[in-house]
């Protein structure tokens, strides 16, 4: 998931051309129990307007797996010794990740001018690591893109260091990610002394070089389950573009497990579609969707 979304209004379903594969049938029953399973999973919400979309994104799977309709592809996941798998399978069926290098460029402007520099002015401040968390990383250009900035703005800082957990829900976008390859057009956002800074040119393709990648570590993390209880001590944390695709317990919870995550005096960034709603009290204000934990937490 950066940005993990699923399901966009904007995917049009296309009739099929003649003589090509017509996608079963799904019914009310089968659609709750199928948005159920994912709800329960990975805490997305599945609207009923959805159906068709879900009905689209999951016919491919029958046809891979030789199943009929969706009553045989509820039955395979509950009885499938592959079970484990094919939940991953349907994990990346019903997300995009739609996400991209500089993605909303002001926030790593705040970054670099406001939370950075405070961070590292705090007299109280007892280690020189600063450590960020990307809860939503998607295929990896996020994480990537705070790597750089990062690199930027402690070259002439000596004795400062950095470290990025990025995160996702999502094994396929992860294994993306580890692998640090895009293709061209992906990495067209990156300036040009950037891109020859960090990334090793190939046939129409980019990669991140060693010395970049060696600041960040991957690992799945489902935002639905408790994950403060194994993360804590983050000074900045980037949870973009994820929470609109939960309903609003969900979103509350999240946020308050990423202000557990966070130390006192540390940063959150939502997307700029995203709010705290009843979790605003937690956090001071910085600048539209980015949020600063009081130095007074406990």
């Amino acid at each position: 998931m950066n940005s993990a979304a699923t399901l966009p209004n904007s995917e049009q379903v296309q009739p099929p051309p003649a003589g090509r594969f017509l996608s079963p049938s799904m019914s009310d029953k089968e659609f709750n129990e199928l948005r159920n399973l994912i709800f329960d999973s990975i805490g997305i919400e599945i609207r009923e307007h959805k159906k068709h979309l879900l009905v689209n994104r999951l016919s491919k799977r029958l046809r891979q797996l030789g199943l009929q309709c969706f009553r045989e592809y509820l039955n395979y996941l509950e009885t499938s010794p592959n079970r484990h798998k094919e939940m991953i399978e349907l994990v990346d069926a019903v997300t995009t990740n739609k996400t991209d290098y500089f993605r909303e460029p002001k926030h790593f402007q705040i970054m670099d001018e406001v939370s950075l520099p405070a961070l590292i002015a705090n007299p109280a401040r007892k280690d020189r690591t600063i450590k960020i968390w990307c809860s939503a990383s998607s295929s990896g250009e996020e994480p990537y893109t705070l790597a750089m900035c990062l690199a930027e703005f402690f070259q002439h800082k000596p004795g400062w260091s950095f470290e990025i957990l990025a995160s996702d829900v999502s094994e396929t976008m992860l294994r993306t990610a580890a692998s640090g390859i895009y293709a061209e057009e992906r990495i067209q956002p990156v300036p040009f002394e950037l891109l020859r800074k960090y990334f090793l040119k190939g046939d129409k393709r980019y990669k991140v070089k060693p010395e970049l990648a060696k600041y960040v570590t991957l690992k799945k993390i489902n935002l639905k389950h408790d994950f403060h209880n194994s993360l804590s001590g983050y000074d900045i944390i980037f949870c973009r573009n994820v929470l609109i695709y939960f309903n609003q317990d969900s979103q509350d919870q999240i946020i308050e497990k990423h202000w557990r995550v966070l130390k006192p005096g540390g940063y959150l960034f939502l997307g700029h579609s995203e709010t705290l709603h009843k979790t605003s009290g937690l956090f001071e204000y910085v600048a539209p969707s980015v949020y600063r934990k009081p130095m007074t937490s406990a």
